[in-house]
């Protein structure tokens, strides 16, 4: 009897082996789920990012397209020295047009939209002049010329100085290239067509199409045709 007693009792026990296999199936187990979780939660954030991401991008189109349909054509200086104020290469953009009300003043500004930065961290900046003969010369004085290319110290400008003569604002980063199109025929008796760069002096092109492009992919291009009758 008492022989029986102890079997029954070593029989209900664990021997060290199974503890052991025990403990590495509990840690596989909960491996996987952590793995699980950690999927779940980078996905999450991904899709949290992304939904930023376009948000900022459809905010910034909206923009776009409110003040490039109601640009002006406009100039500066006189005879020989006459310039258009508009300028369209195939990766930067300067204009006039109707000053958003956020910006805190009416009227119209001189926008200049380009990439910035280098490597992998560029951002598409828009700088913008309130359109006044007085403020766009005192701006070239002050090292801030509409001109010239993007100076090496942008960063330490005020970003979003609304209500001021001139200001910058970041748009959106992680752009890697940006690309600028316009329609219209630039020379009397030649077709519209598609074209990278514009250099009519006297006129307008009809439309004007931006893509950004990203590390992975382009997004569908914006086309603004412009509503205002040039002259």
């Amino acid at each position: 009897m008492s022989y029986q007693r102890y079997a029954i009792s070593s029989a209900s026990g664990f021997t060290l082996l199974e503890l052991m296999i025990s403990l590495v199936l509990m840690s596989l187990i909960l491996l996987l789920l952590f793995s699980g979780l950690d999927l779940g939660s980078r996905s999450w954030q991904k899709s949290v990012e992304k939904a930023g991401r376009m948000s900022g991008e459809q905010l910034t189109f909206d923009y776009l397209r409110r003040t490039l349909s109601g640009m002006f054509n406009r100039h500066i200086g006189e005879g020989a020295d006459r310039e258009s104020l508009f300028s369209g290469t195939h990766h930067s953009l300067r204009w006039v047009g109707p000053t958003a009300s956020q910006a805190g003043v009416g009227g119209a500004s001189l926008f200049r939209l380009e990439l910035v930065g280098d490597g992998e961290e560029k951002f598409l900046l828009l700088r913008r002049w309130l359109y006044h003969p007085e403020i766009l010369e005192q701006a070239s004085v002050e090292g801030k010329d509409w001109r010239d290319p993007l100076g090496v110290d942008w960063r330490s400008e005020n970003e979003h100085d609304s209500g001021l003569p001139y200001s910058v604002h970041q748009l959106l980063s992680g752009v890697t290239d940006i690309e600028l199109d316009y329609y219209g025929s630039q020379q009397r008796g030649i077709p519209a067509e598609w074209q990278t760069e514009w250099k009519a002096l006297k006129k307008l092109p009809r439309l004007i199409r931006l893509r950004l492009h990203y590390a992975d992919r382009i997004t569908p291009p914006l086309v603004v045709a412009m509503t205002r009758r040039q002259g």
